[in-house]
This record gives C-alpha cells, structure tokens and sequence, in this order.
C-alpha cells in the first residue's frame, strides 16, 4: 500500500500539545468553506466544527502537534490536493480489540464522513480537544471515550492496552494510532453492550477468529479500511506482505 506507512511506537508513547492553533491559510478558505458545507448538507447538519489533534512531529515515543478546526479535516477528506495544501495530519485512536471469540469488526456507517461504509476495528475515532491534559494529549482517554460511545463498554472491561503502532495515510493526511485491547469479555457480552448502550456507529458487528483474519480480510477487498490489514500484521495476526 504505497499511499499508507506504518511506524511502529512504545508502549510508552506521550503525545504533547504545541502553543497555538493552526488555522487555514487565508487563501484556502474558500475551499474549507465549500467542503464543510456540502459535508454539513450530507450529513443534515449534524457535524460539530470542534477541535481535534494535528500530528506535526512523530517518533516511536513522542507525537507533537497542535488543535484545529474539524472542518480543516473535512475538507481534507474531500480532496488530497486540498488536504496536502492544508498539511492537516488529524490523530485518530484505533483498538484491536481481542476477545475468545476473535478480533472485533464493525461496519461503518454509509453516512460517515470518512471511509463510509467499510468494515474496520472498534473503537476508533478522532482525539479532539477533549483528550487535553496540561499541556499533553491522553491518547488512552480518546479510546475510553470511544469505547463507552460507541461499544457501551466500560474502562473495566479491557484486561490489557497498549500503543504499537502509528499507521500514516498519505493522501488525507490521517494518523491512525493502534492500540491492543484484551477483554476477559465474550463476543456476546460485546455485542449485547453496543445495542444497549451503543451510539449505532456501526451497522453490524462481527468477532473474526485468529486464525481465519487472513482469509476474511482477502474476501472483503476494497470494503475493510486498510489501516485495519497493517495493524494485524504488525502484531503477527496475520501473515506479512
């Protein structure tokens, strides 16, 4: 996959906030303008301008950046030319979530504004000004938060987390930030929580044994998100290349 790199990162990870935020350059705000309207009209107006992480500097132990807009990201999404001239890098938490029965899936949504519609591992979502802590980013709290949102699922139900690995998507920009999570937890229970408590993020949700993730992801070409296949790899779940 050329137009995505993977950077392996410690368990113990920091991610610290620069001064500042980064705005739009004047001369592009036009564009940022016209995307985050037809973005707004797709979704019926139910996008919220908030602000999210930006990665400016990475290495295996610190990830550096600043706050911008949402709307900066969604325009991003909209076109590579326009998110290359923006240099928007949005921060994103990604659980592997491991339970007996296999690694958890989820299909998005058809109206998600990024990667509509294709299967991928929850939790997962943006790291937004909400994950501020003094100066530093808690890139575990995002993935609490997106565990309670969009599973039901309390902190007490991961057994084990940890960082791995940084997965870079060239063409929007994304950094998509792996995470390990074990549950003592059977798929059932999971299930049973998101359609209790779950925000419906996703469609449908699946459990994939360990042994056959190589096979479902070569069924499903095109319709699993591709950070998904290199997180797997990277943790030997399934064959390299």
């Amino acid at each position: 996959m050329q137009d995505y790199v993977l950077r392996p990162v410690t368990a113990g990870l920091r991610l610290e906030l620069l001064p500042g935020e980064r705005a739009a350059p004047p001369g592009l705000e036009p564009a940022v303008a016209a995307a985050w309207e037809a973005a707004q009209a797709r979704a019926g107006g139910r996008l919220f301008n908030g602000r999210v992480f930006s990665v400016e500097g990475a290495s295996a132990g610190l990830l550096t950046g600043r706050l911008v807009e949402y709307r900066q990201v969604v325009a991003g999404f909209s076109d590579p030319a326009l998110a290359a001239a923006l240099t928007v890098r949005p921060l994103s938490v990604c659980g592997v979530l491991r339970t007996a029965e296999g690694v958890v899936f989820g299909r998005r949504s058809g109206e998600a504004t990024y990667e509509a519609g294709l299967w991928q591992m929850p939790p997962a979502g943006s790291v937004d000004a909400g994950a501020v802590r003094d100066g530093r980013v808690d890139a575990e709290a995002a993935l609490r938060e997106e565990l309670a949102e969009e599973l039901g699922l309390s902190w007490e139900a991961v057994a084990a987390c940890r960082p791995f690995a940084l997965v870079e998507h060239l063409g929007s920009g994304v950094r998509d930030l792996g995470f390990l999570l074990e549950t003592r937890l059977g798929f059932a229970a999971v299930a049973a929580a998101a359609a209790a408590r779950g925000n419906g993020e996703y469609q449908e949700l699946v459990a994939v044994p360990e042994a056959e993730l190589a096979g479902w992801l070569a069924a499903r070409p095109g319709r699993v998100v591709p950070a998904a296949g290199m997180f797997l790899r990277a943790l030997g779940l399934v064959p390299a290349g």
